[in-house]
């Protein structure tokens, strides 16, 4: 087999249940040779691999999630991390390379157990490059970069230019989460034509080593727990195809929980509920499935065109909502300004939608030190649940990390940052599921990223309901200016310019106003005559008796709330 060492074919008779299998996703710009790389690499081709679209074997680009496979022996690291499978088997999740399938990449990724980024030699980094590498940081820990197209490059400055490229793309990694990250040069398909030119690919056996060494076997021990098997069922399907006298097969992963045979699973996208009649694994039936399994579910009357991809799930697990709170974080390469009430594409689960954002923060200042010091950015994410009780400060615009609500050094700055989203039509949304936001419409070929945000939801929300979101504290720092038009004594003055003539004064007695040029403190009394002036009385007698001083009233107001009531 195309590159050797490592790869193995399978004996004939291993159990399903010795086969441990492992999730490798392959991102890349479109035309940087994914999959021809999947080609090189595997040995057993599933359903939906390489290229099934019609649209795309005339393209030559993939256009969805390919699957492909192939087997090696056990690493002695893996086995000194728990693993007692004799066998495994990576499966090649080839992803496309067109940002219009994010969503294909985000509906699988809590699957991805590594993730290989492919980048053609001669080009370096592209746009897609940039949002794929974006998505490898959101969904997964460990990452591959494949330098392919070797072959390419003039074989007396070979060696001089994979180490130049090295050198330029180690620099763009040292800003993200893999500042250390291992690139492999390889050549998946020399000559890069379709029967390609006879030449073994080269690298692979390489490729197929780094693999092994990279990918962080514990953690595939703790996705695979017998804990997670307690958790409900869900599952990625990313394929459907009817098989006469048996039924309608989904091939997928479970991405949570287990299935059995005769269990009753429910497709969420067309409310129905259908019992498992058969499974197989790897060629071979099986009674039961678990997290991180690739398993062909086997069902009957269902009509394999409602389904291409999509969920399944235990009975009522995956609600279908119409909006929701997430708790989120600004992508730090994208360019634009992402505004409250403006639209972005928002991905979830299998779904991309457009969604109205309403964007509010938990300021630092709100919250104690301890608590802040103690929060990471893992841990942010894994906040379970929204805090009602608490308040947020409304932001017109999502900030960066770090950076102020008003730019300023010393300014409000949230320590979590919140959005609550309102689709413009209902997605099938599991639970604490992850999200990106994105403008799509930008063009593809055009240098700018297009994520703009991702985070997690926190809980479903009927946004219509004003019942619903007059329970979210949310409010805007609010200011109004006047002036002293007259002295009564040391104490009371009158104020004009704070309201209209219309204003009822009464909703305003009892607040305070402050001095702007000392700080002196007054209290509102009440209405002096009908065109909204006002007394105020000072806290203590004042010196400086010139009428046109100015005076401010600092107030809070919620956001939603109906009676738009002043708070300070």
């Amino acid at each position: 087999h195309a590159g050797g060492g490592g790869v193995r074919s399978v004996p004939k008779m291993t159990k399903p249940e010795d086969i441990l299998n492992v999730n490798v996703g392959i991102l890349g710009h479109v035309d940087s040779g994914k999959t021809s790389l999947v080609r090189a690499l595997s040995t057993m081709l599933s359903t939906a691999a390489l290229d099934k679209h019609p649209q795309s074997t005339e393209r030559g680009i993939t256009l969805d999630l390919g699957f492909s496979a192939f087997q090696a022996a056990v690493p002695e690291k893996a086995k000194s991390a728990g693993i007692t499978h004799s066998q495994l088997q990576y499966t090649l999740v080839d992803c496309p390379g067109h940002a219009s399938l994010i969503k294909t990449v985000i509906g699988g990724a809590q699957i991805i157990d590594l993730m290989i980024l492919v980048i053609d030699v001669c080009k370096g980094i592209q746009t897609q490059t940039a949002e794929c590498l974006l998505i490898g940081e959101l969904c997964t820990d460990a990452l591959i970069v494949v330098l392919n197209k070797t072959d390419l490059l003039p074989s007396g400055a070979k060696e001089e230019a994979i180490g130049k490229m090295k050198r330029k793309l180690s620099k763009t990694f040292q800003q993200t989460r893999f500042p250390s990250v291992t690139m492999i040069p390889v050549s998946a398909n020399p000559g890069g034509t379709e029967g390609g030119s006879g030449q073994e690919p080269s690298g692979v056996a390489d490729l197929v080593a780094a693999i092994s060494d990279e990918i962080k076997w514990s953690e595939i021990m703790e996705k695979r727990s017998k804990e997670q098997d307690e958790k409900p069922f869900l599952f990625a399907a990313d394929h459907c195809f009817p098989i006469r006298g048996h039924g309608t097969v989904l091939t997928g992963t479970v991405l949570q929980g287990k299935v059995e045979v005769n269990d009753t699973v429910e497709i969420p996208s067309l409310k129905l509920e259908k019992k498992v009649k058969s499974m197989q694994m790897f060629k071979q039936p099986v009674q039961r499935a678990r997290r991180g399994d690739r398993v062909g579910i086997c069902v009957t009357q269902l009509d394999a065109k409602l389904i291409e991809r999509g969920l399944l799930a235990a009975p009522s697990l995956v609600p279908t909502i119409q909006g929701a709170l997430a708790i989120i974080e600004r992508i730090r390469f994208y360019r634009g300004s992402i505004g409250s009430k403006t639209k972005f594409h928002v991905t979830i689960g299998h779904s991309t939608v457009m969604a109205t954002a309403i964007f509010f923060g938990q300021l630092k200042s709100d919250m104690l030190e301890k608590e802040l010091k103690s929060v990471s950015l893992v841990q942010k994410f894994r906040l379970g649940s929204f805090d009602w009780d608490a308040e947020y400060m409304y932001q017109d615009e999502l900030v960066k990390e770090g950076e102020t609500l008003d730019g300023g050094e010393n300014g409000p700055a949230p320590a979590f940052q919140f959005a609550m989203l309102e689709f413009e039509s209902a997605v099938v949304c599991p639970p604490q599921s992850m999200l990106i936001g994105a403008r799509l419409d930008t063009d593809v070929h055009s240098n700018t990223c297009r994520l703009a945000f991702h985070g997690k939801i926190l809980e479903a929300m009927d946004v219509s309901n004003k019942e619903v979101t007059q329970r979210l504290k949310v409010y805007k720092n609010k200011e109004r200016e006047g002036s002293i038009e007259r002295w009564h004594d040391d104490s009371v003055a009158v104020v004009k310019g704070l309201f209209k003539k219309e204003t009822d004064i009464e909703l305003f007695v009892g607040m305070q106003v402050v001095m702007a040029d000392s700080g002196e403190v007054g209290i509102v009394e009440g209405s002096f005559g009908k065109s909204g002036k006002i007394k105020v009385r000072f806290r203590d007698p004042v010196a400086d008796k010139r009428s046109g001083r100015r005076l401010i009233m600092y107030f809070k107001r919620y956001v939603f709330d109906q009676e738009k009531k002043m708070i300070q």
